[in-house]
């Protein structure tokens, strides 16, 4: 990820996209040809380097073109249909594609749509006037990444061993990741620019609900109520419509900040706190299904509100500099959305998969302290840089101090 910074400021945003596309069909190939499941993973390795290689792109592109906050917000909000609506619709073709045909086409097929869909972006980009950096830009926190990277990977294999001990450990390393490693990756991506960072921390939360939620409703309707999986993979479904309609709405730029930032701050907690009724009442079946269902509507309703809200404030007064640009701020967001993504993920479905198995009162006490965790952080989160007024002083003020 910080190298997508680097590339977007010292060779542009074509030849990162190109190069990211190029890296993204070795690793394509590789899974395709893999004859071990060694050589499987490291396909889907390449590919994830090549995510990484463009991180930054759309978000500082976008940022740049749409000056109006308003604008910028209705944008965010379709950069995230985007890519929402796919996901929605991809399982169910590669799911065709995979019984019908077999596995290795499964893997194969989307590079098609990638390479139109890169043709596309590469050909509005040509339309786009972007100001380069007069230095090179800066290759900064790297480290830091690895450490974030080597901590969620501690964490996630730790959840897998389920013992008590170990578990405790898994916690450890997220505390770590977050409180050390995170943060020293975002200030040192944009140094001096408190609105982004602040932003990253508010995105970082927001994912860790979302996801988090989303990822423990279909466990825990596959494990109590439906072992055939389909009511796990409607509510699946749920979140992202959810999320997709406010996000084409156009529901959240028509909120002030205050009122987005306290739907979230609500809206979070009051979704784990359902997912926890729905646990103690899964054994009743439908009602079980109807909290579990209400708690991922209310989680992707938040998330279509305060998603593309964050990302809008993130960027407002943002100092572009001969070595940070727009870019920076990008990767900032997207690593966000990672760790936060991860670290929900394992919190709630890892340490819920081991619970899960001892009753549904272990889950539901899991998720009731996941929900006042979520408001706590709310509610400190209030503070941040990210929600002060467009007009604040200090951020076009502060010097910068690159490291």
């Amino acid at each position: 990820m910080p190298a997508g910074a680097y590339l977007y400021g010292r060779l542009g945003p074509q030849t990162q996209l190109w190069l990211s596309t190029a890296v993204f069909l070795v690793g394509v190939t590789t899974t395709v040809t893999a004859v071990s499941m060694t050589m499987l993973i490291a396909g889907l390795a390449i590919r994830g380097l090549a995510a990484g290689l463009l991180a930054g792109l759309g978000l500082g592109v976008l940022s740049g073109i749409y000056e109006e906050p308003v604008d910028r917000e209705r944008a965010f909000g379709l950069f995230a249909l985007m890519w929402v609506v796919p996901s929605l619709i991809g399982p169910l073709i590669n799911s065709a594609i995979l019984l019908s045909v077999g596995w290795r086409p499964a893997m194969a097929w989307p590079a098609i749509l990638l390479l139109i869909g890169r043709a596309l972006v590469s050909r509005s980009l040509r339309r786009v006037v972007l100001d380069r950096p007069d230095a090179p830009p800066v290759l900064a926190g790297m480290p830091w990444f690895l450490v974030i990277a080597a901590g969620l990977v501690v964490a996630q294999v730790t959840v897998v061993v389920g013992s008590p001990l170990v578990l405790a450990a898994a916690l450890v390393a997220v505390a770590a990741v977050l409180v050390v490693a995170f943060r020293r990756a975002v200030s040192s991506t944009t140094p001096a620019r408190r609105r982004t960072q602040s932003g990253g921390w508010a995105l970082a939360l927001t994912c860790a609900g979302y996801f988090g939620v989303g990822a423990i409703v279909p466990l825990i309707a596959v494990v109590i109520i439906d072992p055939s999986g389909v009511l796990a993979a409607a509510l699946v479904a749920l979140g992202p419509l959810a999320w997709a309609l406010l996000s084409a709405g156009r529901v959240g730029p028509r909120l002030s900040t205050s009122s987005a930032r306290i739907i979230a701050a609500a809206g979070f907690p009051l979704a784990a706190g359902l997912a926890a009724a729905g646990a103690l009442q899964a054994e009743e079946g439908v009602a079980g299904a109807v909290l579990l269902g209400a708690a991922v509507l209310v989680a992707g309703a938040a998330m279509g509100v305060i998603y593309p809200r964050i990302m809008t404030l993130a960027f407002v007064g943002f100092r572009e500099s001969s070595s940070i640009t727009r870019a920076h701020g990008g990767v900032v967001l997207s690593l966000s959305e990672d760790v936060g993504t991860a670290v929900g993920a394992t919190v709630l479905a890892g340490l819920g998969g081991v619970l899960v198995t001892t009753g549904a009162e272990a889950v539901a006490i899991l998720l009731g302290a996941v929900a006042l965790g979520l408001g706590a952080f709310w509610a400190m989160s209030s503070r941040g840089a990210v929600w002060e007024a467009d007009d604040a002083p200090g951020e076009a003020t502060v010097r910068d101090r690159t490291q």
